[in-house]
This record gives C-alpha cells, sequence and structure tokens, in this order.
C-alpha cells in the first residue's frame, strides 16, 4: 500500500487570474498505481502497480506498444480520470483526493495538455483558439488578447494569428496547440504523440520548440511517442509493458 503520509493533500491557494513566474516544474511521484477498464463485461487492467518518479523541471519519454497503457498514464498524471488505486502525486496535488472544481483547477492552473491532434476549433483563428484558454481564469479581453499575441510570437506564428486551422500546415497546428497549452504557465506539460500526424521536418520543429519552452519555462515535460529518435532526447526514458515502466 502507498504511504498516505508521502501522499497527503497540500493545496496552495493560486490565483489563476494573474500571470505568475514558475518557480520550477512539478515533481511526479507515483506508487502502486493500477488502473483498468470494463471491455465486453470483462475488466481489462492497463496499469498495475506501476511506480515511477520525475524530478521538478525533468524531461521523460515515454514509449510502448500501441494499447500498452501510454495515453491512460497521461489522462490519470492530468486529472482527466481518476486513478483506481494507487498513489498520484504532483506537485502538492494528490490526485485521489481531488474532485470537482478542485481537479478542474488542478487542470487549468498546473497542466497543459498537447495531443496528437490538435483540438483547435475550426471556426476559430489561432489568435482566438489560445485566447480561449484564459477564458476561465477570469482574465480581461484586453490582457487575453495580449498574452495569446505573445505566445503566438514564442511559437513563431505571430503572422498566422488570423488564419483558421484550416489554414495551417500540420506542424503549425500543433504549434498553436502548444501555445494554447502553456497559457496559464503549467508546471508540467504532458505530450501525448504531438507529432503522430506530421512530416518528419514538422516533427522535428514541434520537439525542438517543445524542449526550448520545457529549457525556458522550467517546466516538467513527459512526452509519450513511438519514435525511438525522439524518446533518446529525453533525460529520463522509460517502456511501459506489461502494466509497468522500465528503463528504456
Amino acid at each position: 500500500m502507498p504511504n498516505r503520509a508521502a501522499c497527503r493533500l497540500r493545496l496552495a491557494s493560486v490565483s489563476l487570474s494573474t500571470p505568475r513566474p514558475l518557480e520550477s516544474g512539478l515533481a511526479i511521484e507515483v506508487r502502486g498505481l493500477t488502473h483498468s477498464y470494463r471491455s465486453d463485461g470483462r475488466e481489462l487492467r492497463v496499469l498495475g502497480d506501476l511506480d515511477f518518479n520525475v524530478e521538478p523541471g525533468g524531461y521523460t519519454s515515454i514509449t510502448g506498444a500501441s494499447g500498452a497503457g501510454k495515453t491512460t498514464l497521461l489522462t490519470l498524471l492530468g486529472g482527466l480520470e481518476p486513478p483506481h488505486a494507487g498513489c498520484v502525486q504532483v506537485g502538492s496535488y494528490d490526485l485521489r483526493l481531488l474532485s470537482g472544481d478542485d481537479l478542474a483547477a488542478y487542470r487549468r492552473s498546473s497542466v497543459g495538455f498537447v495531443f496528437q491532434h490538435s483540438g483547435l476549433l475550426e471556426t476559430l483563428t489561432a489568435l482566438e483558439n489560445v485566447e480561449l484558454a484564459f477564458t476561465l481564469s477570469g482574465t480581461s479581453q484586453r490582457r487575453r488578447r495580449h498574452k495569446a499575441k505573445t505566445l503566438l510570437s514564442a511559437v513563431g506564428l505571430s503572422e498566422r494569428a488570423i488564419h483558421q486551422p484550416a489554414q495551417l500546415s500540420g506542424g503549425e497546428r500543433q504549434r498553436v496547440a502548444i501555445a494554447r497549452a502553456l497559457a496559464n504557465r503549467p508546471g508540467l506539460v504532458l505530450a501525448d504523440e504531438p507529432t503522430g500526424n506530421l512530416d518528419e521536418a514538422s516533427a522535428e520543429r514541434v520537439v525542438a520548440l517543445l524542449e526550448e519552452l520545457h529549457a525556458t519555462s522550467r517546466c516538467t515535460l513527459v512526452l509519450i511517442t513511438h519514435n525511438p529518435s525522439i524518446a533518446a532526447r529525453a533525460d529520463q526514458r522509460l517502456l511501459l509493458t506489461g502494466g509497468k515502466l522500465t528503463p528504456a
């Protein structure tokens, strides 16, 4: 059984309406993580008694076969669903103990998601898609617009700000998604196959951008990939197989 004292909730009050500099990325501590799904009336165990750590500001890649549970692990770290058993501690948050508004606040203030599909709203411009990430934080419209422009500039897309997703290349769409993920200065960025739909040149640019932003913002970066050469660039390289993580 995981040590409950080590998983004690230590929620800090966080103002989501004002910018806050990162002191460092968020540490991850996972102990005894188990997660299953029901399929055709049967229980399918995806993760079993899984343990691992990521240092604050660390850069970790996770590889593994399709269906091994990589995306499931990221959804648990990101608070998109609760773990069935075990301790998932991210910074000061014990995710087992969060629900409702507290869990939403954790995702909003502490986690940036980048998925294989950019998830941009097709009817909005690149700038408006990034602005949307600020709407729940109480940021004024003028401030949202300024912040969104700054983030698009950081990912090299200032000149594409008024273009809708259909007018952008796959790599450009992912760069908009990265800008959106960084909107609330997250201490943890979770990237799930962010280059899976990109050609080699675009994939290199997206990964290089994630690495640059990781270095400059000091966020913790966890990246899932099927590409061995991309995985090899991380400081910590892990393989998910049989529901457990081992050094890759």
